[in-house]
């Protein structure tokens, strides 16, 4: 879809707010810049003006000045939004579904706002404005998602861009999952294919993971005729912003291609040779990953969260996290991102408790 998207930005901030529209602006992009009303002026306006936007985008604090107009939060005007998405309040309410975003010029606030549960189920993104200014292809394709959406005869294959077929390989949970919440409301749909598959490791994996899995250092010669070669295993459903394959596609691919063998239990030299008597073309153009600090296995299968150096899963050390469904992959560090304290806190903060006792005999080992 190539239909121009107009979002309706409400900060009183004028000098932050028009950085952020300068930065998105496109050809396929439009920001309207508007301050904010008192709360029954403000739902009004937009109730009015519905056909003159497909998303939204709030600053945090929209109160933050002496001047504002704003007698209620980023979060209750989101709320009162999804309300009339879904009903009408005195014979009144949104004839569509439509995107909504946070924002805040505040450093840090993706982490704040990732404290704050009451609110995680109304954004479908929280973003730094500076980090804003870089999200044109994800804000199109919100809306393109929301589109595809509210059609009522939408299809799982709509939703994630896999054939029947190809959706048997898939872990069933998933498949399942995404039929249970196919109808509900568009911005459900959208956040949980956000939150749970295209930002979780596990269904679908990003690029520096592919390369892990096939024993491939991603600066090969080769790399991206290769990668070209795995382009049947994209992920090509909705919210299509950066590359993703499908896990189980490549696996099938491999079991398919290399009988009696296992991807996961090979050296990264042992992929390349098979990879090669495939791809006449790419003889002696893939070179190993080379090993982190202290690991010892080729085995690639993951990569570290921090550094995204390949790693096998011995010889990296679990993150806590929360893991929600089957689906869905641990996450690790490499040795030397562990070992460095001052990296916690940022992109990570703790490992599993044994992994901590792991790390710390670790420490032991190497005083003797």
């Amino acid at each position: 879809m190539n239909k121009k998207v107009t979002y309706l930005y409400f900060d009183d901030l004028e000098g932050a707010a028009n950085a952020v529209k300068d930065n998105l602006e496109s050809d396929l992009l439009t920001v309207t810049i508007k301050r904010e009303l008192p709360w029954n002026d403000m739902i009004t306006y937009l109730l009015d003006n519905q056909s003159l936007f497909d998303g939204l985008i709030l600053d945090w604090k929209l109160d933050g000045e002496d001047d504002s107009n704003a007698n209620f939060s980023s979060e209750a005007l989101a709320q009162q939004c999804r309300r009339l998405q879904v009903d009408k309040i005195n014979g009144r309410g949104f004839s569509k579904s439509f995107p909504i975003i946070l924002c805040s010029a505040q450093p840090g606030f993706k982490t704040i706002h990732e404290r704050d549960t009451t609110s995680e189920d109304l954004f479908d993104g929280v973003f730094e404005k500076s980090d804003l200014e870089d999200q044109e292809e994800f804000l199109i394709s919100l809306i393109n998602a929301y589109d595809i959406l509210s059609d009522t005869d939408k299809s799982i294959d709509d939703i994630i861009g896999l054939s029947k077929e190809k959706q048997k390989v898939i872990d069933n949970t998933l498949i399942r999952k995404i039929n249970e919440i196919r109808n509900r409301q568009p911005h459900e749909m959208v956040q949980f294919l956000l939150k749970e598959v295209l930002n979780k490791k596990g269904a679908l994996i990003n690029v520096e993971n592919l390369a892990a899995k096939l024993g491939v250092n991603i600066n090969s010669k080769g790399w991206e005729e290769l990668k070209n070669e795995m382009d049947h295993f994209k992920y090509k459903g909705i919210l299509l912003n950066g590359e993703r394959w499908w896990a189980d596609l490549i696996n099938e691919f491999w079991v398919n291609n290399f009988e009696g063998t296992t991807l996961k239990f090979l050296t990264a030299k042992e992929r390349i040779s098979f990879l090669e008597t495939k791809y006449n073309n790419l003889k002696d153009r893939l070179d190993e990953p080379n090993l982190s600090l202290g690991a010892e296995s080729k085995e690639f299968w993951t990569v570290c969260y921090v550094s995204n150096m390949p790693i096998a899963e011995m010889d990296g050390f679990i993150i806590d996290q929360h893991i929600h469904y089957p689906w869905q992959d641990r996450e690790y560090v490499c040795l030397d991102v562990a070992m460095n304290e001052t990296s916690r806190g940022e992109l990570w903060y703790s490992l599993l408790p044994y992994e901590e006792e792991r790390l710390k005999s670790y420490f032991e080992n190497t005083e003797k």
